[in-house]
């Protein structure tokens, strides 16, 4: 039995690394605008060659783009923390269904649907039951099986998860709490409904040049929120979605 979903934990790992990232950009630009202060002083003569990009000389257009970097980098630590996440619902989404249901391709789909139509077995096991023949029954059930027969509920559920993951595939972040809700049957609180669409919204503002206000703080809290939604779901899903191995019916 899983305890997370491969989603969860690919989410976990996404979102620590930006925040690694940014410890070392934190270290970086107040070192750089050291090194910026000892040229200007003549204690050193020039910067260390940066990699990728070629050497500012004046300074002038470097000092300028690192002005200001702290609510840069809180805005772009926001938005990939937003995309980690809406990523991770797709793929812990499909990753639970595909643990529980299984697609046949395409063509094994096609090629049991037709060699399972109008067949002698059906016929069979079609006609008014007759307790004298259940041995019969049993042998052309076992030769339907044979030939890879699809039972009702198992092509319904096949189309059924197929149409869902059509939905997935195309879930947009506003509809998201609603779709768990109707769909899945999962509770969200109002309260957390409600500071989802906050930050969806901020990210909207972000994406639109809207260029509101995001600080290292705020980014904390969305981070916390988002981590805990995550974590609200992934059990969710797991106690409800994922099938249990010594389960015997």
């Amino acid at each position: 039995m899983i305890k997370r979903t491969v989603s969860y934990t690919t989410l976990q790992t996404q979102v620590q690394s930006i925040f690694d990232f940014a410890v070392v950009v934190c270290h970086s630009v107040p070192a750089l605008k050291l090194q910026m202060k000892l040229l200007d002083d003549g204690k050193i003569t020039k910067l260390p060659d940066p990699d990728y990009f070629e050497a500012n000389n004046p300074t002038t257009k470097l000092r300028q783009q690192a002005d200001g970097y702290k609510d840069k980098l809180a805005t772009y630590l926001f938005l990939s923390s937003f995309a980690f996440f809406e990523n991770y619902l797709g793929s812990a989404l499909k990753e639970v269904l595909n643990l529980s249901v299984t697609i046949p391709e395409k063509t094994a789909l096609k090629n049991s649907l037709t060699n399972n139509t109008n067949t002698k077995p059906k016929k069979i096991l079609r006609s008014s039951f007759d307790q004298r023949h259940s041995q019969r029954y049993e042998k052309y059930s076992r030769e339907l099986d044979s030939n890879d027969y699809l039972h009702p509920d198992n092509l319904i559920s096949i189309i059924a998860v197929e149409n869902l993951i059509k939905s997935i595939n195309d879930l947009k972040a506003n509809q998201i709490p609603d779709f768990l809700i109707s769909t899945f049957k999962m509770d969200i609180s109002e309260t957390d409904r409600t500071a989802f669409g906050t930050y969806r919204q901020l990210r909207n503002d972000i994406a639109h040049g809207d260029n509101p206000t995001v600080t290292m703080r705020k980014v904390k809290e969305a981070n916390k929120f988002l981590r805990k939604f995550a974590t609200q779901i992934d059990e969710f899903l797991i106690e409800h979605f994922v099938k249990i191995d010594n389960y015997k019916k």
